[in-house]
């Protein structure tokens, strides 16, 4: 089985574990097929958003930007942030 070009059907129903293996070990979509047409993908599911901890525990890490970007950056935001509407409270 070479899942890197087309899988047939067929042949992906005879071997869907070793399929599913490939998918998932490598991160990569198979294509299937049907008479030469394409019929379906097998494609892995995303791995999972990192929780805030998770991304706290791992901020120390980061590299900062210099001053001048980080205040690029910052004007940035809050251009940005100057386009959305103005926020309501929930309560009215």
């Amino acid at each position: 089985m070479n899942p890197e070009s087309a899988v047939p059907v067929a042949e992906a129903a005879r071997n869907f574990l070793r399929l599913l293996d490939w998918v998932e070990s490598r991160g990569e979509s198979a294509t299937l097929v049907r008479d030469g047409r394409v019929v379906a993908m097998l494609s892995p599911v995303p791995a999972p958003a990192s929780t805030a901890a998770e991304l706290a525990d791992r901020c120390h890490d980061w590299t900062r930007l210099p001053p001048e970007e980080a205040n690029a950056f910052a004007h940035d935001v809050e251009s940005a942030r100057q386009t959305l509407p103005a926020l309501r409270s929930a309560w009215d």
